[in-house]
């Protein structure tokens, strides 16, 4: 089966050169491969449940890291990715019983701005969140900032929740976008593990 799809940066360049990975549970390597000069990417994979995909490049000097979880590759998909200066790190979506309609989702913004000055918590302020479903751009009615404590150490986070309002339910795809006031940008991506995968995604 193949994965393939364009990598590109906040302003839609593309990046050549991205280190774009399939990773299992214990985000060991499985299958790997780099981004042209137009940065367009392929990976020829068997069919199965992969827990995660990344790409990046200059990790910690030019950019953060983008993720992708839930990949269920039964057919070809077309995944395109993207990185910047932000990551979204431990993204997670769920519904609350009773919550109305609407999903909830956690993650942990980064800054390498932050992480280069060396401080603990290095989420990025003021930020600027959109939330997609199914490709669909989806209200953010609430943000919740929150803090984490990993390690001994206490991190930002955020919950929010995205209206789901007209959309199809179960939802399949869920895509999250950041920008800070510098416009620094992250993104990340998780399916539903749930909802059968089609192709072009």
């Amino acid at each position: 089966m193949k994965i393939d799809g364009y990598v590109t940066d906040g302003s839609g360049a593309p990046i050549a050169n991205a280190l774009v990975e399939i990773k299992g549970e214990s985000f060991d390597t499985l299958f790997s491969t780099e981004s042209n000069e137009d940065g367009y990417y392929m990976l020829d994979i068997p069919a199965g449940r992969y827990p995660f995909l990344t790409a990046v490049k200059d990790y910690g000097i030019n950019y953060l890291e983008y993720w992708c979880q839930n990949i269920s590759l039964q057919a070809d998909m077309s995944l395109n990715v993207s990185f910047d200066k932000l990551e979204i790190y431990g993204l997670h979506v769920f519904s609350v019983k009773g919550a109305g309609n609407s999903l909830m989702a956690y993650f942990r913004p980064m800054s390498l701005p932050k992480f280069r000055q060396g401080l603990q918590d290095i989420a990025p302020e003021n930020i600027v969140i959109k939330a997609s479903i199914d490709g669909q751009e989806r209200p953010v009615i609430h943000t919740n900032p929150v803090k984490e404590l990993t390690e001994g150490l206490e991190l930002s986070a955020y919950l929010i929740q995205v209206e789901t309002s007209g959309c199809d339910i179960p939802w399949h795809k869920f895509d999250l976008q950041i920008t800070d006031a510098d416009r620094h940008y992250g993104a990340a991506t998780i399916f539903n593990q749930d909802v059968q995968q089609c192709g072009n995604v």
